[in-house]
């Protein structure tokens, strides 16, 4: 029974500290966060600032003494994110629970699986890996130095600490499908107004749109705003077609706009939804107890009158 009873408060410490240390680095994101978690954001967001700046101040020109100061607090930033990436896979258990009756495997190894396999967890690990890379990999090896470009990841593990960045991620995932619908028509709709404006402008500006490529490209660039190739359409039909490009630059941006929008409103109404219902599920019942403890009292207070009468 000892052996039991200190197994016992064992399993029950270690899966408050656990349940902590979850609730700090990945709380739920329509609960509100407690003071250990927003420290520990504004601090991860610290440092992922820092650990950007450093990325592009390695670049410049600097003397030894502050390039070694630079590099050492990378790592240091580094051995930060690993142990975050680490404690975010020890809990993992806790974010991907297992249905009903799951065996010891599920629990332990499958949950950590799904996590591993997630599109934030790769990017945690992206974001750290590179700076291991040199002390794994041999010095010369080809790409290396392009492979620690990959450390600007880091700039994306915002979005796992700000609410607001999160909403508009699962917005955007949630609204991909529309998203990509638009964009589909877009293409198709330059890819077709680029064939006609070739055909219009090819006789009078051979030099200019030599192909359909290059009606492509300058279609491109006036859909995007861009306009480096310095040239334009002269006749009717091209101006025309030039004109409709423009319009349809506007749309790439207004159309997506709108999208994004609506879908935040429907977030948050669906964030608030929740507890709006509670509130009307609270009231009935507090009236029916109320009608309930008032209802003896008339009663008796009729089963008097009626026996004075």
């Amino acid at each position: 029974m000892n052996e039991e009873s200190l197994f016992g408060r064992i399993a029950h410490g270690y899966n408050r500290i656990q349940d902590f240390v979850y609730r700090t680095i990945q709380p739920d994101s329509d609960a509100e966060g407690t003071k250990c978690t927003v420290f520990f954001d504004a601090v991860i967001m610290l440092l992922i600032g820092a650990s950007v700046a450093i990325v592009f101040a390695v670049t410049f020109d600097l003397p030894p003494g502050v390039m070694d100061v630079l590099k050492k607090t990378e790592m240091a930033i580094v051995f930060v994110f690993t142990g975050e990436y680490f404690l975010r896979l020890w809990t993992a258990n806790r974010r991907y629970k297992p249905k009903g009756d799951a065996s010891l495997f599920s629990r332990i190894v499958v949950s950590r699986l799904r996590y591993m396999v997630s599109v934030m967890a790769i990017v945690d690990l992206l974001a750290i890996l590179p700076s291991y890379l040199p002390y794994l990999l041999p010095e010369g090896m080809l790409g290396i130095r392009a492979l620690r470009l990959i450390r600007l990841l880091r700039i994306f593990k915002v979005t796992q600490h700000s609410r607001t960045l999160s909403a508009i991620a699962d917005v955007i995932r949630d609204k991909a499908k529309d998203l990509l619908a638009v964009l589909f028509f877009m293409s198709l709709m330059v890819l077709f107004l680029s064939l006609l404006m070739y055909a219009a402008e090819h006789d009078t500006q051979p030099d200019k749109f030599e192909n359909a490529i290059s009606a492509l490209w300058w279609a491109v660039e006036t859909f995007t705003k861009s306009g480096t190739r310095g040239f334009y359409p002269v006749t009717t039909l091209g101006r025309i077609i030039g004109a409709v490009i423009s319009v349809l630059g506007i749309c790439l941006i207004a159309i997506p706009t709108g999208i994004i929008s609506s879908g935040l409103v429907e977030h948050l109404k669906h964030r608030k939804t929740p507890s709006d219902d509670d509130d009307k599920k609270e009231r009935p019942a507090d009236e029916e107890d109320g009608a309930r403890i008032l209802e003896p009292e008339k009663n008796d207070s009729e089963r008097r009158i009626a026996d004075d009468t």
